[in-house]
């Protein structure tokens, strides 16, 4: 099994208006839209982003929006944060209804997210990379916004098992492999996760009709990405992407650029690879 890495990152592109329904955010993350803006539905409003701010949103959030390109074209970078802050930065308050998950850029948070972004491209330890999270994580704190990403000191199950299934979200997880991962029985595993409102085949839906929307970003074909995504049957990975999003794979990639006769790791890259 693939270990976790630190953070994930992920490039999305647009060519037409690309709107989606319910897309999962399974771990604490920074969106920052490059070109173009994204209307999000969050609460009882309707929030408009650009390259002026970024959206910052918790764990285990289902987000509804619609990216509409400029000029032609959409541009957003999304950073999932795997690494916690340390336990002490947590203890700040925090609202107990967040007005909106919108924070101002300035340029200490503009030069710490692009340094944390290019961990990718150089030879670093995990610790130096670790300790470059952390100054993202100061800057967020200088600005009282690191509660917005982490509300919570600790995760809940359902987060955890998210967060554990789109490390490889192809792969044949079963329940009774996860319980035993998680150290806990089958009959443990399902009674936690109807607690907190969710079971384990929803939760493996979400994270690969995710890790499918990355995929479809890559320009790959629809069957592959089913066949990436644990599904033998095109036609069923296609009715479950259609009812998470409110389209098809074939119509979703259509709102993409068309695919260059080089690209340069458009899509994912994630900075740590265990």
């Amino acid at each position: 099994m693939t270990s976790t890495p630190l953070l994930q990152l992920h490039h999305y592109q647009g060519v037409r208006q690309q709107p989606l329904h319910r897309v999962l955010v399974y771990a604490p993350t920074i969106i920052w839209v490059k070109q173009g803006h994204k209307q999000l539905w969050w609460q009882d409003s309707r929030l408009s982003v650009d390259k002026q701010s970024w959206l910052l949103i918790p764990a285990g959030h289902q987000l509804t929006f619609v990216n509409y390109p400029d000029q032609g074209q959409f541009s957003a970078h999304v950073m999932s944060l795997l690494t916690p802050p340390p336990p002490s930065w947590l203890t700040d308050p925090v609202p107990l209804l967040m007005p909106e998950p919108r924070l101002a850029l300035n340029a200490a948070l503009t030069f710490c997210f692009e340094l944390t972004a290019d961990m990718a491209n150089r030879s670093l330890s995990e610790e130096t990379q670790i300790q470059l999270i952390y100054g993202l994580y100061a800057e967020l704190r200088a600005v009282n916004a690191l509660g917005m990403l982490f509300p919570s000191p600790t995760m809940t199950l359902s987060e955890r098992l998210a967060r554990h299934l789109s490390v490889a979200p192809g792969d044949p997880h079963t329940l009774a492999m996860t319980a035993h991962h998680f150290a806990m029985s089958r009959a443990s595993l399902v009674r936690k996760l109807t607690a907190e409102g969710n079971s384990f085949r929803q939760l493996l839906t979400q994270v690969r009709m995710s890790h499918a929307l990355t995929l479809l970003q890559q320009r790959l074909t629809p069957l592959a990405v089913a066949l990436a995504c644990g599904y033998d049957s095109p036609s069923r990975f296609a009715a479950r992407f259609k009812q998470a999003f409110g389209l098809t794979p074939h119509q979703y990639l259509r709102t993409c650029p068309p695919p260059e006769p080089q690209t340069q790791g458009i899509g994912e890259a994630q900075p740590n690879d265990g």
